[in-house]
């Protein structure tokens, strides 16, 4: 009795320390039986399908790509419509106008010349300018920021403006003043002392605007 209860208890051990083996589908086995050669030439032709497209993504550039225009070449084709003296400041050699377009009138819409200007501090500022301003396009072209202060540059009185983004925090600055007759706009993001530049640029461009038109009126017959 007690041989009988001893081959018992050794056919167990012997079952439990026989090791499991795992149960596969046909397909996987299939699968595992596939040639390396196979495997292979697959991953190749994977690679070849993938690769050309890698090449022909353009390659990172130092340079962030900046568009520049021609500011007084399009303000002498907006002169001819606009019928007032369209200024284009001469801009620092580290800035640059990324864009300059005339706006024409549009129903009861105020028609209007603008650039912007990319400062060196990454800034940007944009200027706008008419003869026919109302309340309205003023308003419209500073956001409605209420008036915060005024500024003397060049000796031209310059209403100063200004809003903050509550989302973002960032502070929009605009200035309101008169040149050549002409209501001009400047509102950006830039620092003060750039802002103030663009606008020394500004009465500088409009008073040699108004020479040149004194002395085209003389030299008329």
């Amino acid at each position: 009795m007690g041989d009988v209860e001893e081959n018992e208890q050794a056919r167990d051990r012997s079952e439990r320390d026989e090791p499991v083996v795992p149960q596969i589908t046909e397909k996987q086995a299939r699968r595992l039986n596939t040639p390396v050669g196979a495997m292979v030439i697959s991953v190749i032709a994977l690679l070849g399908i993938t690769l050309p497209f890698v090449w022909l993504q353009p390659r990172p550039d130092n340079q962030t790509y900046r568009p520049q225009v021609d500011l007084v070449q399009t303000a002498q084709q907006a002169r001819t419509d606009a019928g007032f003296d369209v200024l284009a400041p001469e801009l620092p050699a580290d800035w640059h106008a990324n864009f300059a377009r005339w706006h024409p009138a549009d129903d009861q819409e105020v028609p209007y010349w603008e650039f912007g200007a990319v400062t060196a501090s990454g800034g940007f500022l944009t200027v706008a300018q008419t003869d026919r301003a109302d309340p309205t396009w003023t308003a419209e072209r500073i956001d409605r920021a209420p008036q915060t202060g005024t500024m003397d540059v060049e000796g031209i009185q310059w209403r100063r403006h200004s809003s903050t983004d509550r989302k973002t925090g960032e502070t929009t600055v605009s200035a309101v003043g008169r040149l050549a007759g002409t209501t001009v706009v400047v509102t950006g993001d830039s620092r003060d002392e750039e802002l103030k530049d663009l606008l020394s640029r500004l009465a500088r461009a409009a008073d040699g605007a108004g020479a040149a038109a004194s002395a085209s009126a003389s030299a008329a017959p």
